[in-house]
């Protein structure tokens, strides 16, 4: 089973390093702040498309591919390469729109179930904040990985010529809708155009089930032509998030001396001073990145994500009190993050005072109920339950645990063992009963099987 190989990969949760770790190709990211940006252009294109922004399932996965691919149910996946190569939102937005009418248009990538599980195994990890891990051998786990990303690679590929050409011109009635200027496609497919080891002129047109990018570079500039919308920009705003958004993720996934080097100690605007915070962290130069980062709070006291990235420092370096207290006005001003809840929950546990565990609880219980698919939620749920000593509670929520990455065979051991002890429980019993109906149609349908 694939949890018994187990995918090679680095929670960051939120986006989180240690100094001198590098984050594997292909780990899955989660990041609350990022998550939020994307997600904001993602809904206005699943109102006028007719989907609904609350199945919105969003993978951002660390890669030097540039790619972005639907895989049904309200999925979408995109590299980090895909994040740091656009150089405007407007030319996410385009890609995000292409990705939307797949949706729309219904078009299914075989796999992608087994691929989503293999993505979420990796947020099981330790009860630390950053989990490296590996099962079983490493040669195991490296082909798993290669496995994944090699259907990242190629999950574009798995549509037609002419599901490619829909969801093209889906993209551009969608932003029309939107009054969104189908450019920023345009330009990305230029970038993809420029990229290209091979030129077009060398490529058979009938040896891709894609449209040739000089196609689609005709197609988005014939439509520009037409459009009334053509010539119209974002709002500032669009732009200002997503240069936050490549800081970020620069400051995270690349060596500290090309933020450092970026942003010099002169410089002392607030993307600077962030940027520079995440890297003194990454460095270990806690004092440094403290002192940043409180300077960005005392300057914009309302800014969830300041104060995450200081409980997140705090919590990293064993101070996990005073992690608590940051991650807890991060919450404040956040209330609707699951992601946040959730590492505040972390923290609260982690500092072993009894008196701040039932709050933990029902901070947990309120993030899987607002995102019901992060296996780490539940394995914290199990941690509360088992320092209540209701070891049947314990084991439901492993067993819920277990069924969202696919490892049957334990969501059904801790299945049974929560029936044993939940006879008296008619809700909860009904629950245990279910993940084993659920484990038992996986097993038989052959669903849990890779890709």
């Amino acid at each position: 089973m694939l949890f018994r190989m187990l995918f090679v990969i680095l929670l960051l949760f939120p986006l989180k390093v240690v100094a001198s770790q590098t984050i594997t190709e292909g780990a899955l990211i989660r990041d609350a702040e990022i998550e939020e940006i994307l997600k904001s252009y993602i809904s206005p294109l699943f109102d006028v498309a007719g989907l609904n922004p609350n199945t919105i399932r969003l993978y951002i996965i660390h890669s030097k591919e540039v790619n972005a691919f639907a895989m049904g149910g309200g999925r979408i996946a995109v590299t980090t390469g895909f994040l740091l190569k656009a150089s405007s939102a407007l030319q996410v937005i385009g890609v995000l729109a292409h990705e939307t009418a797949h949706l729309a248009g219904n078009h299914v990538i075989r796999g992608a179930e087994a691929y989503e599980r293999a993505l979420l195994q990796g947020l099981l990890g330790t009860l630390g904040g950053v989990a490296a891990g590996l099962a079983g051998s490493p040669e195991a786990a490296v082909g798993i990985l290669l496995g994944s990303q090699e259907f990242a690679k190629n999950s574009l590929l798995k549509f037609s010529r002419s599901q490619e050409n829909a969801a093209d011109q889906g993209a551009t009635r969608f932003l029309d809708d939107l009054g969104y200027s189908s450019q920023g496609m345009l330009e990305f497919m230029q970038i993809l155009r420029k990229d290209d080891i091979f030129s077009d002129q060398h490529l058979d047109p009938y040896a891709s089930t894609h449209p040739l990018h000089s196609d689609r570079i005709d197609f988005f500039r014939s439509h520009l032509s037409r459009s009334p919308h053509a010539q119209k920009g974002l709002p500032r705003a669009f732009d200002n998030n997503f240069e936050r958004l490549q800081v970020k993720l620069t400051a995270f996934t690349t060596s500290p001396y090309i933020t450092l080097s970026r942003f010099e100690s002169t410089d002392q605007s607030p993307l600077a001073r962030y940027g520079r915070a995440i890297a003194h962290f990454q460095n270990s130069h806690v004092e440094d990145s403290l002192k940043e980062i409180d300077s960005l709070i005392q300057e914009f006291p309302s800014d969830p994500y300041f104060w995450e990235l200081k409980g997140q420092i705090l919590f990293e370096t064993g101070k996990i009190k005073e992690s608590a207290i940051a991650y807890e006005r991060a919450v404040k001003f956040k209330p609707q993050s699951p992601l946040l809840r959730v590492s505040w929950a972390h923290s609260l546990i982690e500092g072993n005072d009894p008196r701040q565990l039932e709050t933990a609880f029902l901070e947990l219980l309120r993030a899987k109920t607002e995102e019901p698919q992060n296996p780490f939620t539940y394995r914290l749920l199990a941690v509360c339950y088992g320092k209540k000593e209701k070891v049947d509670l314990a084991a439901l929520s492993l067993a819920e645990m277990a069924l969202v990455v696919g490892d049957l065979e334990m969501a059904e051991q801790q299945a049974k063992r929560a029936l044993h002890f939940l006879k008296n429980d008619p809700a909860n019993h009904r629950q245990a009963k279910d993940i084993l109906a659920e484990a038992k149609r996986l097993r038989e349908s052959g669903e849990e099987v890779g890709f």
